[in-house]
């Protein structure tokens, strides 16, 4: 997971304040789930679908996925993902009152995230260091730290719900304060810190499906090949200094030096995959070998 700016886009014409859709799907929402015979079927919400949505999510997100930072568009349309569910609550499905839940938040711009099938839907898959496939994907969970806070209502307040929620959204945390990763086997991993930021690492790893084997395995690859691209900055530097007093093959070793470099930090731009992964292995690399904070503005 990488930080994903929301600002970087504007708010799309029909989620914004004053959109008659919007307001009028909402007043329809609350209607339809402050009836107690209404609830029992889930409303039919559409305002969040709107074309123009999905284009602002996926700009804002580089067309990856916000969770796991996979390229989505190449093999498949994406989902309009929804953080605080709009269907019902996988973690109170035991008790029967899984529903109604954030229906006011199902047009919501401050809601809504860009996602991979694998992370938003549940399928079976296989993770890391697990042999048996399970039934894995975020859907409808959204598990907290204190139950007691969950809020269930569009006039109740969701800034006590705020405090206790474990699940990262990549638009509020910075995920990098989160997670750090195993370079040798892609595997990713909560960083040491207190309990509570513990377990909402472990728990978003867990809800996104996150060490799922094919993922691990893209995460590996993409480690590979930026320790080889590593390795040919560290060659060309040497090369580099080895001739620094010769002016004809140091001017040669020096721009070879800025090519290997250039391509390097190409695995720093936004759109790259596994962005996360790439900033802690040529962030911990800068600094030892060129004393240069790549996080320094």
């Amino acid at each position: 997971m990488i930080f994903i700016d929301r600002t970087s886009v504007e708010t799309p014409e029909i989620l914004k304040d004053g959109s008659e859709k919007l307001e009028k799907e909402l007043k329809a929402a609350i209607e339809h789930y402050t009836d107690p015979e209404k609830r029992k079927k889930a409303y039919k919400f559409k305002v969040y679908s709107h074309a123009k949505v999905k284009e602002a999510l996926i700009e804002m997100g580089k067309g990856k996925c916000a969770y796991c930072e996979s390229d989505i568009l190449a093999t498949y349309v994406g989902d309009i993902e929804h953080f605080r569910p709009k269907g019902e609550i996988e973690e109170l499905k035991a008790t029967g009152n899984s529903k109604p839940c954030y229906y006011w938040l199902a047009a919501d711009w401050e809601n809504l995230l860009f996602s991979c099938r694998n992370c938003n839907q549940k399928s079976k898959q296989v993770t890391a260091f697990v042999d048996e496939a399970k039934s894995m994907g975020k859907m409808n969970q959204f598990p907290l730290f204190d139950e007691s806070k969950r809020v269930r209502s569009h006039e109740d307040d969701i800034e006590e719900e705020e405090k206790v929620r474990l699940l990262l959204n990549p638009c509020i945390e910075n995920p990098e304060d989160y997670f750090k990763y195993d370079i040798e086997s892609g595997v990713i991993q909560p960083k040491k810190q207190k309990e509570f930021l513990k377990q909402r690492a472990l728990s978003s790893i867990k809800v996104f499906a996150l060490q799922r084997v094919p993922l691990v395995m893209e995460r590996e690859k993409r480690a590979i090949l930026i320790s080889a691209q590593m390795q040919r900055v560290e060659e060309a530097f040497v090369n580099y200094n080895d001739f620094i007093d010769d002016p004809e093959r140091s001017e040669r070793f020096a721009k070879v030096l800025q090519r290997e470099m250039e391509t390097l930090q190409s695995f720093l731009e936004p759109t790259q995959e596994y962005l996360g992964l790439a900033r802690q292995m040529i962030g911990h690399f800068m600094k030892k070998n060129f004393q240069v904070d790549i996080n320094a503005a």
